[in-house]
């Protein structure tokens, strides 16, 4: 099957090009607090098929017409060794978190993610591919709106 992980609010925006293939151990960016972001993170997400543009979170989910399917088994394969920051991440926004939909009025079909030694060191900032099956870059760009610097990334499974 098809996939496609976003990583959003990046420092800078990534140096790869739309074809460009990603292997394990490969640089993929810098955690960051570009767009709408408030602190400090990597917004990750993961959805079935392949997608080339921005989706926003009010298109991704389970029931009526939403366009794309999120799927946390393959978004938690990014949460587990070997770890997508080299060291072990925490979660500051978990996968339909309910505070957040109260907050914010939306569902977070994702995971909001720093390293866990954050507060101590910049050390585990970047963000590394963690997956063995190669990843194929969708699109980079900028989103103002809410996303800031991000990447696609295609896969199988």
């Amino acid at each position: 099957m098809r996939f496609t992980v976003r990583f959003a609010h990046l420092k800078e925006l990534p140096d790869y090009l739309v074809g460009q293939s990603i292997i394990e151990g490969d640089q993929i960016g810098t955690m960051g607090s570009t767009g709408q972001s408030q602190f400090s993170h990597v917004h990750m997400d993961v959805v079935g098929g392949f997608i080339n543009r921005v989706v926003r979170l009010v298109d991704i989910g389970y029931e009526g017409e939403k366009v794309y399917t999120p799927n946390i088994k393959q978004l938690n394969h990014f949460i587990e060794e070997p770890f997508l920051f080299k060291i072990e991440p925490n979660i500051t926004t978990y996968f339909y978190e309910p505070e957040y939909k109260l907050m914010f009025g939306k569902d977070h079909p994702g995971y909001d993610l720093v390293p866990k030694d954050r507060h101590k060191s910049k050390e585990h900032y970047d963000l590394f591919w963690n997956r063995s099956a190669e990843g194929k870059v969708l699109a980079v760009g900028y989103d103002q709106d809410g996303y800031g610097n991000y990447i696609l990334i295609g896969f199988e499974s």
